[in-house]
This record gives C-alpha cells, structure tokens and sequence, in this order.
C-alpha cells in the first residue's frame, strides 16, 4: 500500500505522516490518495471529513488503518488484479525454469563427483 497525502489541513497532514510514515511516497508512485476534501486526480481518494467520507475525524490509528485496508481492498486491489494475475504466471514459468536449472546443476554436480572419484 502506496500512499500520497493531499490535505488543506496541516494537522491532519501532520497526523497521519505520523501514522502512516512507512507507507508515504510521492504522489506519482501512489496507489491512492489521502485527502481532506474531493478533488479532481485520476488516483482513487480516500476522504477524511465529516461530510460524505470515507473516515471521520477526529480517528484513531487503529480505526484508520482498518478504514484504509478496506479502501485499498475494494478500490485497488480490483484495478490491478489483471496484472497480478499475470504476475503470477511469471511466477510459475520461472518456477519452472529455476527447476530446470537445479537439476541440470544437480546432474553435473553428481557427475563431476563420478568422475573425481574414479581417477
């Protein structure tokens, strides 16, 4: 989980550095962002206020990072879960391959054993 932080209030800014400062990047590399008020952005915006929100404050840590699980869970997960998909496939062709590599080291380990033991 990415986050970029886009708030009018320097509070509320300040807050959740704290809370979610290993989660923090730049605005570009962001799967989403937290933000006090709607905004026109094309990344999924998870809105802290008291009117239509997603979390109202004031909130706890745990209760945001609940609320925010939920988010990315529902909102991006679903986008990339194509590309997640295909990641996984990578994953087993390379599996695979790896496999095939052990086992070629394997047999000219074994064989190399052979031959030192029979001079």
């Amino acid at each position: 989980m990415r986050i970029s932080l886009v708030c009018q209030s320097l509070l509320l800014t300040r807050a959740l550095e704290i809370f979610l400062k290993d989660y923090i990047v730049p605005y570009k590399k962001s799967d989403f962002v937290i933000t006090d008020r709607k905004l026109d952005l094309k990344k999924p915006q998870f809105i802290i206020s008291n009117e239509k929100g997603n979390l109202e404050a004031p909130f706890l840590k745990s209760s945001l990072m609940i609320e925010l699980d939920k988010f990315y869970i529902n909102n991006v997960k679903k986008e990339g879960s194509e590309a997640f998909q295909k990641k996984e496939i990578d994953f087993e062709t390379l599996e695979v391959k790896i496999g095939h590599i052990t086992e070629k080291f394997r047999q000219e380990l074994v064989n190399t054993i052979k031959e030192y033991y029979e001079n």
